[in-house]
Parts: C-alpha cells; sequence; structure tokens
C-alpha cells in the first residue's frame, strides 16, 4: 500500500463531498428531481469507496496486519509522515461527509414532516390517532381498544 491507494480514496471523497453538498442544495430547494438523480451518482460512489475499503483491509492483512480498523491503524502507525498525513487527510473528508450526511438527513426528516403536515390537513386522520385491538387491525379512537373488535 502507497499514498496512491489514499489518494484514490481522497478523490472519491471528494466527489462524495460534491454529490452531498449538490443534495444539501436539491433538499433546500424541494427539487425532487435532482435528488433522484444524485442517488445514483452518490451509489456508485460508495461502491467504488467501499471497493477500495475492502481492498486496503485485504493489502493490510497480506503484510500481517489485522484485515480491520485496528489493523489498518497498526500499519499506519509505522508508516511515513507523508503516508500519515495523507490518511489523516482522508479521515478529515471522511467526517465532513459524515457531517453533510447527517444534516441532509435532518432536512430530509424536516421534509417528511412537512409533507406529513400537510397530508394531515387536508383531512388525513394523523397517525397518533390509531390504535391497535386485540385482533391486531388499526382503530381510532381514546386509546382503549374495542373489545367487539
Amino acid at each position: 500500500m502507497t499514498t496512491a491507494s489514499f489518494e484514490r480514496e481522497i478523490a472519491l471523497t471528494d466527489s462524495l463531498l460534491t454529490l452531498l453538498r449538490r443534495e444539501q442544495a436539491s433538499l433546500v430547494k424541494v427539487d425532487v428531481d435532482a435528488m433522484e438523480g444524485l442517488l445514483d451518482e452518490k451509489t456508485r460512489v460508495l461502491q467504488d469507496i467501499n471497493a477500495h475499503t475492502q481492498a486496503r483491509y485485504q493489502a493490510v492483512a497480506a503484510l500481517g496486519f489485522g484485515a480491520d480498523e485496528r489493523g489498518l491503524a497498526a500499519w499506519i502507525a509505522v508508516q511515513t509522515a507523508e503516508v500519515q498525513e495523507s490518511w489523516a487527510h482522508f479521515q478529515g473528508l471522511v467526517d465532513q461527509a459524515k457531517e453533510l450526511n447527517r444534516v441532509n438527513g435532518i432536512l430530509i426528516n424536516k421534509q417528511f414532516n412537512r409533507n406529513q403536515q400537510m397530508l394531515d390537513t387536508l383531512g388525513r386522520p394523523p397517525a397518533s390517532g390509531q390504535f391497535y385491538g386485540p385482533n391486531g387491525q388499526a382503530s381510532s379512537g381514546s386509546g382503549l381498544y374495542n373489545a367487539q373488535a
């Protein structure tokens, strides 16, 4: 394993960050068409990142380290400062991607809740008013199940 392997992962993570930023802009604009198109791109990039992660684990295992994060950390600890800096840079990008993904999840949840409120306003009974009776069927009511159900 060399710094070049991290460079490819860095490039892929940069691509993911770009996609997550575009996704966030689409979420703010509620541009569903753009979000759908980004989903395929994100899936491809994440698959590539996963493939590189698996290859990285196999490479460190071939060098006698564990094929997991602990083994990778042990391998990185004995590498040059350049390799360690490349890894730290990659990890910083991964942290950024996690945070953007978390924020996008919040935006998705807010939009879902907004849509739910609109549906409720249009006359759909609220989900919290539904209860299950002894026969497993949903029923609306005071929270007490209908013994005849």
